[in-house]
């Protein structure tokens, strides 16, 4: 879920930063621009793990500022394909499951990838899969087992993108009702084991009860 990767970037030191030991400085910079940040085809960064090594500190005239190329180590959330993990049911829709890790809110579960079968409620506004003619409820808020089926980057759309989104009608790109995903995950839960949780616990308590 969570892999180390090495960068190489060059960075400006702003003057009134220049007062400060230079892995401060450089440190500080690097936090601003990738922590919290999905960089396109790595992940989203968790934190800075160790600065490796930095070279020049050349000082422009013109601008006063130090520019510096490092190479850095970053601890960045991606899971691999096939991944098995466990998040939090925020959202249903006729679509699918929205999932979220709370630091990662943006993992979904087409309905496709549902137990099959599986049937959407429209005056519940929630999905349930039909066990043994049981209908098992996912719930908002509920403890949910995935398995990862892959990893997307997008790049953000551009200004005609939206500009045409908008004449299409419907919900534009980059708003609260369709926001705008760096990155998102696409998961599975139509195999034993997965789903809702306390499913599976549930049946390991019969399990022993019989034994």
């Amino acid at each position: 879920m969570f892999i180390l990767s090495e960068l190489e970037d060059k960075f400006r030191i702003e003057p009134a930063e220049l007062g400060r030991p230079t892995i401060e400085a450089v440190t500080s910079v690097i936090e601003q621009q990738y922590v919290d940040k999905v960089v396109s085809d790595l992940g989203l960064v968790v934190t800075i793990y160790d600065i490796l090594d930095i070279q020049g500190g050349s000082v422009y005239a013109s601008e006063g500022a130090a520019h510096y190329t490092v190479k850095f180590r970053l601890v960045v959330f991606r899971p691999f394909d096939g991944e098995i993990f466990e998040g939090r049911l925020t959202k249903c829709d006729k679509t699918g499951l929205h999932i979220s890790l709370e630091f990662f809110e943006d993992i979904f579960i087409p309905d496709h990838s549902l137990p099959s079968p599986s049937f959407f409620n429209e005056e519940e506004g929630l999905w349930f899969w039909k066990f043994e003619e049981q209908p098992m409820w996912l719930e908002v808020e509920d403890a949910i087992r995935l398995r990862v089926k892959s990893v997307k980057f997008r790049k953000a759309p551009n200004a005609q993108q939206l500009r045409n989104a908008s004449e299409a009608g419907g919900d534009m790109l980059g708003t609260a009702a369709n926001p705008f995903a760096p990155m998102q995950i696409v998961g599975a839960v139509d195999e034993d084991g997965l789903g809702v949780v306390s499913w599976w616990e549930q049946e390991d308590g019969a399990e022993d009860m019989t034994e």
